[in-house]
């Protein structure tokens, strides 16, 4: 099984779900899934990012180090089994530019219809904790969102009306 993991900038929220996902399938001896990630805009400026998640990832003991970012293309919706979108916008994008239904992260941990947020830089700090906050959250919802993810009938090239068993 092919996944892909797609949100903006490829920087934050996607890159997240791929590496703990690789970790918790390392950590269950788990093969013949690989995992990915990309964003619509990958080429965007970071100058303005934190990249308080992937400290985060590296106290977990998350290997990240082969992070590199992916400029999401349309051939991916045909070359994964499974595109996985972190926010309501993603997956509306999805279907308004390509015609293809794609699930929410938590549609298929939680069967929610909403976004895993990242919230903007504020002159307090706080968003650098909520950050922290997403990783732990994504991070902990590995072991259910693994075990709906694979109870789905995984493609997302055959399914033009619902998404993944939604």
């Amino acid at each position: 099984m092919r996944v892909l993991f797609v949100c903006t900038d490829n920087y934050t929220r996607s890159v997240t779900v791929e590496f703990c996902l690789k970790h918790y399938l390392k950590l269950q001896g788990k093969n013949g899934i690989e995992v990915f990630s990309a964003g619509f805009k990958s080429s965007s400026d970071l100058s303005k990012f934190s990249d308080v998640h992937f400290n985060r990832m590296d106290e977990l003991g998350i290997d990240t180090s082969t992070f590199q970012r992916r400029q999401f293309k349309v051939s991916f919706l045909e070359e994964f089994d499974v595109v996985v979108a972190m926010g309501i916008e993603h997956k509306e994008y999805v279907f308004a530019k390509y015609g293809k239904r794609i699930s929410l992260f938590n549609q298929i941990y939680k069967q929610e219809e909403t976004s895993i947020h990242v919230p903007p830089p504020d002159k307090e700090g706080i968003y650098l904790m909520e950050i922290k906050n997403m990783v732990d959250y994504i991070n902990s919802a590995m072991p259910i969102f693994l075990e709906n993810l694979l109870s789905l009938p995984y493609s997302n090239k055959w399914n033009k009306e619902k998404p993944l068993g939604f």
